[in-house]
């Protein structure tokens, strides 16, 4: 099972390294090109779009991967079940069109609404296969679709950009991805499924997918909820330059989480009978992840002051206090998501709905008052309330699944404090430098002194989690 992981994550790493890092540079002169005001129409529209598709993927996907033996029939069933979901997720988007644009008055949303709704029926071309692959962990052909997508869709995004398009330019490569993804997944896995009427055979497969759908729905509404209330409360432009904030602090989470959790999920379901298996694996994804994302955002979160202006110019200075709070709760926020996988995989859906509700009653006032304060104050909010959310949780899920609660916080508290340690550091670096060197320099000395301290520290206190990175890493090269 070990190395099934390793070639797993080798080649889901693979393919999002290539499509991933077309995309950043690309999205670098994206941004050059476009305004805060065309960002908040994408932020308003993307919310209200990924709200649905969560349902999907997270439910009927989630459902067909978690089990064990499938034929011809089940997936006739589950085609069904998609054909039915999916056209009437399009019709709800488009339905709803109008009255989005009308309650935040903004006329644009209805078109951009109505359009990326297509999505979801591009999406019945390679639905099934795409699934059917990731089940497999068949991810060398997975990952080759994947990156030509991502890579074909970056590309064609800054070209729109730069000739004008504004934001119907990111539109149309949301679409260009949907399309050479899913056709992509139909040609490596040329699967003929045709839809086939229900049976009381499935039951018990569909309660679990509406659960997790369900789930996955509000759990998304309530961690992205931010969106929608800033839409109310916030000016086009400074919705604008918190969309911006809150896309670059995803952007490392948003391409490792999913790699993380394609192959953690079908991992998990295939020792679900093996506690012990399930411990060992969690408690490194977690030691693991924690080394690794808490230089990445508390390095951002010290040199965002340096880092947009070089990057992407003077006029998303703005943004940057904003940047650099929101960065402080991406670590919690990437680890409290490798619950999930675990807990579905064990059928613990009361546990995973219950702490989604935990995260609601905490979170959305916390959003309504920060709000009042601007793309700052919701940061703030996200930095306060996320953490003390993710203790309750964290503590829950760990009785849910037999480990102990003080090992998983162990397991994540070095790197915090020796990351908070190395922000102090670029931060101090970069105040004192401002209009002494160009920006370009003074981020080179922010970034390489604080990676060195970062590496430094870890390797005289943690060594041995060091030494088992590096060695994953070797592994997956």
């Amino acid at each position: 099972m070990r190395q099934l992981v390793l070639d797993s994550l080798k080649w889901v790493a693979l393919g999002k390294l290539v499509g991933q890092s077309v995309r950043w540079l690309t999205t670098i002169f994206t941004l050059r090109f476009l305004f805060p005001e065309d960002y908040a129409v994408i932020a308003l529209a993307s919310f209200f779009t990924s709200l649905l598709w969560s349902f999907s993927k997270s439910g009927i996907a989630a459902a067909l991967i978690r089990e064990k033996e499938v034929d011809e029939r089940l997936l006739g069933e589950f085609f069904t079940l998609t054909i039915i979901a999916h056209f009437l997720l399009f019709a709800l988007l488009q339905i709803s069109a109008p009255y989005l644009a009308g309650f935040y008055d903004d006329q644009r949303l209805e078109a951009v609404v109505r359009v990326t709704s297509v999505t979801f029926i591009i999406a019945l071309v390679g639905f099934i296969p795409g699934t059917l692959l990731n089940r497999e962990m068949r991810f060398k052909k997975l990952s080759v679709v994947d990156a030509t997508a991502e890579s074909v869709s970056a590309l064609s995004t800054v070209t729109l950009a730069w000739a004008g398009f504004g934001y119907w330019s990111i539109i149309a490569g949301i679409l260009i991805l949907e399309t050479i993804k899913q056709f992509g997944y139909l040609i490596k896995n040329t699967v003929w499924v045709f839809p086939k009427r229900f049976t009381a055979k499935t039951k018990s497969i569909f309660e679990f997918s509406w659960k997790a759908a369900l789930q996955a729905t509000i759990g998304y509404a309530i961690f992205n909820v931010d969106i929608a209330i800033a839409g109310l409360y916030l000016s086009t432009m400074e919705l604008g330059y918190y969309q911006f904030a809150v896309m670059l602090a995803m952007m490392p989470a948003a391409k490792v989480l999913p790699l993380l959790r394609q192959v953690a999920y079908p991992v998990y379901s295939k020792i679900q009978e093996d506690p012990v298996g399930i411990e060992r694996y969690f408690l490194k994804s977690q030691r693991l992840s924690a080394l690794l994302f808490v230089p990445v955002f508390f390095g951002l979160a010290g040199v965002a002051n340096t880092l947009i202006p070089a990057l992407f110019g003077d006029k998303w200075v703005p943004a940057a206090l904003t940047l650099s709070v929101y960065c402080l709760s991406m670590p919690i926020k990437s680890l409290e998501q490798l619950f999930g996988p675990v807990l579905k995989s064990l059928n613990k859906m009361n546990v995973i709905i219950g702490n989604t509700a935990i995260f609601g009653v905490v979170l959305v006032p916390s959003f309504l008052i920060g709000a009042q304060y601007g793309g700052v104050g919701l940061a703030l909010s996200w930095l306060l309330t996320f953490f003390f959310c993710f203790v309750i949780n964290a503590y829950r899920s760990c009785n849910a699944i037999n480990i102990s609660f003080k090992s998983c916080l162990s397991a994540i508290v070095m790197p915090h404090i020796i990351g908070l340690l190395m922000l102090v550091i670029c931060f101090t670096l970069g105040y004192c430098l401002t209009n002494v060197v160009s920006v370009w320099i003074i981020l080179v000395v922010q970034v390489s002194i604080g990676a060195l301290v970062y590496v430094g520290l870890t390797w005289m206190i943690s060594k041995k989690d060091l030494q088992e990175l590096l060695h994953l890493f070797k592994k997956k090269s």
